[in-house]
Formats: C-alpha cells, sequence, structure tokens
C-alpha cells in the first residue's frame, strides 16, 4: 500500500508544472556546465606540433633538423598548418618566403620541389657549374632543343686562315630554355616564346673551358693588336638515345686537340690585359628598352 501511495505522489510530483520546469532547468544548466568544461578542457589541452627550428629561407628544402616540435593550446592554432612532420620533411619553402623561427608550417608557405619556378636547376650536379649559352630559332634548332634532352657541343674558328671546327663535349644535359625575358619557353603558355639562352650544368673544369672561350673572344674584340679569330659555340642535339634512364650520363672531351687548343690560345692572352675568365650571365632585357629619340 506504501508502494501505491508513493506513486501516487511521484506521479502528482510529475504533473506539476512549475516542478517539471525547474528539473528541466536544472538539467540545462548541468549540460551546459559539463558541455563548457569539455570545451575549455578541449581548448586548453597543449598538443605538440612542428614548427620552425629556426628561420627558413625561401627554397630550402625542409629537412628534420629545421623541424622542432612544441606543446600549444589547441584554440590558439589557427590557419591551414601541417600537424605532423611527415607532411613536411621533403617539402621546399616557397619563392618570396621566409619562414621565422617557431612559427608554424603553413601549407601556403611549402610547396613541393617540382612546383618551384625553375625546379629543373635544382638538378646540379655535385662539383658542377650552371652555364647560360645565348641562342636563337636558327641555333636552338627551332626550339628542338628541350630541357632534359642532350646536346653536344662543337667549336668552330679559324686557325692560319683555315677553318676549324669540331665536337669539343659530349652528352650535355640540358635544364632549362628561357626567352629574353627569362621566361621559361616551353612553360604552359598561349605564347609563342622564342628561345634566347639555353642553361646547363659543367664540371669545373669544363665550365672553366668554356669560360677561357669567353675570355679568348673577349679579348679578341678588345685589342687591337689581337690575331685571334672568334671561337663560336655551337650546341647540336646528341644522335644517342639514353632513354628514361634516371642515372648521370658522365660528360666527355670529344677532341683534346680542341681543349689543348683553347687552353693554349688563352694562356697567350697578356697579362696587363685582363681577361674577364668570368661567364657574364646574359642581359635578359637585353633588345627590350624602347629606342629613344636624340634630341
Amino acid at each position: 500500500m506504501n508502494n501505491n501511495l508513493n506513486t501516487s505522489k511521484f506521479k502528482k510530483f510529475l504533473k506539476d508544472k512549475n516542478t517539471v520546469t525547474a528539473l528541466c532547468a536544472i538539467v540545462i544548466v548541468i549540460v551546459l556546465v559539463i558541455g563548457y568544461n569539455i570545451r575549455i578542457n578541449a581548448a586548453t589541452k597543449p598538443v605538440s606540433i612542428p614548427v620552425a627550428a629556426t628561420t627558413i629561407q625561401p627554397r630550402t628544402e625542409i629537412t628534420t633538423e629545421l623541424i622542432k616540435y612544441i606543446n600549444v593550446p589547441s584554440e590558439a592554432l589557427q590557419g591551414k598548418y601541417y600537424k605532423n612532420k611527415g607532411e613536411i620533411l621533403g617539402k621546399y619553402t616557397n619563392v618570396n618566403t621566409i619562414i621565422p623561427s617557431g612559427s608554424l608550417f603553413y601549407k601556403e608557405a611549402l610547396v613541393k620541389k617540382a612546383e618551384l619556378p625553375d625546379a629543373s636547376l635544382y638538378d646540379v650536379p655535385e662539383g658542377h657549374t650552371l652555364y647560360y649559352l645565348t641562342v636563337n630559332m636558327l641555333t636552338s634548332y627551332t626550339n628542338s632543343i628541350l630541357p632534359g634532352n642532350y646536346i653536344d657541343i662543337y667549336l668552330s674558328t679559324k686557325e692560319t686562315d683555315k677553318a676549324l671546327v669540331g665536337k669539343l663535349l659530349e652528352n650535355v644535359k640540358i635544364l632549362a630554355v628561357k626567352t629574353s625575358e627569362g621566361l621559361n619557353v616551353f612553360e604552359d603558355s598561349t605564347d609563342a616564346r622564342t628561345p634566347y639562352v639555353i642553361i646547363f650544368s659543367l664540371p669545373e673544369e669544363y665550365h672553366l673551358l668554356l669560360r677561357k672561350i669567353n675570355a679568348i673572344n673577349s679579348y679578341s674584340i678588345a685589342s687591337a693588336e689581337s690575331k685571334f679569330s672568334r671561337i663560336e659555340i655551337i650546341p647540336v642535339p646528341t644522335t644517342t638515345n639514353f632513354g628514361n634512364t634516371d642515372e648521370e650520363i658522365e660528360i666527355n672531351v670529344s677532341s683534346q686537340y680542341l681543349k689543348e687548343y683553347v687552353e693554349n690560345m688563352a694562356s697567350t692572352i697578356p697579362e696587363d690585359s685582363a681577361p674577364d675568365f668570368e661567364f657574364d650571365m646574359p642581359d635578359f632585357n637585353e633588345g627590350n628598352e624602347e629606342e629613344t629619340e636624340e634630341e
């Protein structure tokens, strides 16, 4: 009988609107308090995040040494950033992007190597130096010399009133082909682009050999006493098929006679003439300036 009485009182209690409203309010407050505490704990709980261990300059490959981890409240993290080291390693800082020490690695700041402008120029083998050779539509075989292709380098000059032509170097890999404005000729574009320079790399010994040719030509033009003939450097697409190999193809000297000829010519330039053995990078704006009328 007591049970029936208690049940009756409980049902009566629940039918009281004021009581039900008070209970609902209490439940809502409890839920809000619990939810608030959960949110606060989640926001203030530190998370481990990768950041720059030091200031990182543009076009820099991200290695383990450039990454460290710090604990940061998750609420303080904003923007699109990388959350683990595996996503960062091997990427490069974007052009004109500096990552300060302690900064997060934001996704817009990092790119894959292939996405960098002139990414091919990062494939210069150790011990090699870049060389820029001016060309035109004719000497580039009407745009038939492409990045990734190989060329042989021929020389043409005159020795004691006789023509001297021969192959100096072989198996030289082209890294880039640019216009006079410095644009990549074979970049996706609706514009027709005319080649101005081809870029390749050479072991330092052969690189200096071409620089000596530059010095000989400079002395030939500058000195009235010079009896040197200008030496023309001619790129010729190689007939050798290397297939799709990723192995480095060795650059060879084809003619020891031509090599010694250049070295002997360079050695006879008087010291006081101060020959320029440094290779001057082509002026990509040459021929693009507007002509001004004479006053």
